[in-house]
């Protein structure tokens, strides 16, 4: 079976960074899935932390039309992430109304108004929901990734409050449980997709505060640049500490493309060997690191086994400057996998220059 996973696509996006709003953009992504016979949406599908969820929806409606018509006989699984982590709450309503575990695998239909909306788009009776992940084939397990912000080392708000959270419950133990992951994000998701329906701007602003602080340091704010990042650099390392101490995390102040990557393939391999994963392949999103790419070390698994990561489909102006080649955060990456052998990377968005990708970006911002 063919299958077809892509992630983080962030619908609905306020600031335009979500590309395939862009109809040539969507042609490219249709000409490469149509001879999937299923196809992953592993999650950050729709923005659901900028807007109300009717508008969010309704930016993201020419999406699944369009999917639709390009793969009619495929099947369609979404597996929610972070920021539309809103897409499981009825599964695990019903999870909890049951009495029921909460598993590495639960499926769900389109169980509420807003799956049912996607569903009806897709042409009907095509959308499943699977959740925490899914498994793909025997040896291969998909999720978002989301979970790994309790074990990441890189201070980005999400894993911040994270750790706020767990200080005030507990950590993962070890072995783990998704359950035990969900007491300590669940409620932070909630208020964040809470905050978005009442049109709260600090909902969506507080989900780019790490990109937003990385740019400042790379650029120096806009002023005196050399000395902008000398006191910006300067003051992470005390705030980082203080962190600590009152948090109890051990978050890092090495702020560094490479400490991102190293620091996020670290703690989804954490992940992977706290739940017991045990697959061969272990697909995630979430970082939005796509990878390994060609030229690139394997990411080993604790135990045995590969991490692979599907990357992302929005244009972050945070990571990406003019006249930069595609690097492993560029957008438009679909991973294919096969009845058998490792997954596969193809990068459908390389011959686009950042000054292209940003006018994308800013036609597709929202008012």
């Amino acid at each position: 079976m063919p299958t077809a996973i892509l992630s983080d696509t962030h619908l609905g996006s306020i600031d335009g960074e979500d590309v395939l709003r862009d109809a040539s953009v969507r042609a490219r992504l249709w000409e490469e899935v149509s001879g999937a016979d299923r196809i992953v949406l592993l999650g950050d599908v729709v923005e659901l932390r900028d807007l109300p969820l009717d508008r969010a929806l309704e930016a993201a409606r020419p999406f699944f039309r369009e999917l639709g018509e390009a793969a009619p006989g495929a099947e369609v699984l979404l597996v929610p992430g972070n920021h539309d982590n809103h897409f499981a709450e009825a599964l695990l309503d019903s999870l909890q109304l049951e009495s029921g575990q909460l598993g590495l695998e639960q499926h769900g239909g389109p169980d509420d108004a807003a799956l049912e909306r996607i569903d009806g788009w897709l042409g009907g009776g095509r959308l499943a929901v699977a959740y925490p992940g899914a498994w793909l084939r025997e040896d291969t397990y998909a999720t978002h990734g989301h979970y790994l912000d309790c074990h990441i080392t890189l201070p980005r708000a999400e894993s911040v409050g994270a750790n706020v959270l767990m200080r005030l419950s507990r950590r993962p133990p070890d072995p783990a449980e998704p359950a035990d992951y969900e007491s300590a994000l669940r409620p932070l998701y909630s208020l964040i997709y809470g905050l978005a329906q009442s049109e709260n701007t600090v909902a969506g602003g507080a989900s780019r505060l790490s990109e937003s602080a990385w740019d400042y340091m790379r650029s120096g704010g806009g002023g005196n640049g050399r000395v902008g990042r000398r006191v910006a650099r300067g003051a992470v390392p005390p705030a980082v500490w203080l962190m600590n101490r009152l948090l109890g995390s051990s978050f890092e102040s090495d702020l560094s493309p490479q400490a991102i990557t190293r620091t996020s393939i670290a703690a989804a391999a954490e992940m992977a060997r706290r739940l017991r994963i045990g697959a061969e392949h272990v697909i995630c999103g979430h970082t939005h690191r796509g990878g390994p790419h060609a030229g690139e070390d394997d990411w080993p698994l604790p135990g045995g086994g590969q991490l692979h990561n599907t990357g992302n489909w929005v244009f972050t102006r945070a990571l990406h400057r003019a006249s930069r080649e595609p690097g492993p955060y560029w957008p438009g990456t679909v991973t294919w996998l096969e009845d058998s052998g490792p997954p596969r990377r193809v990068r459908l968005l390389d011959d686009l220059g950042s000054g292209q990708l940003a006018e994308i970006a800013e036609r597709g911002r929202l008012s």
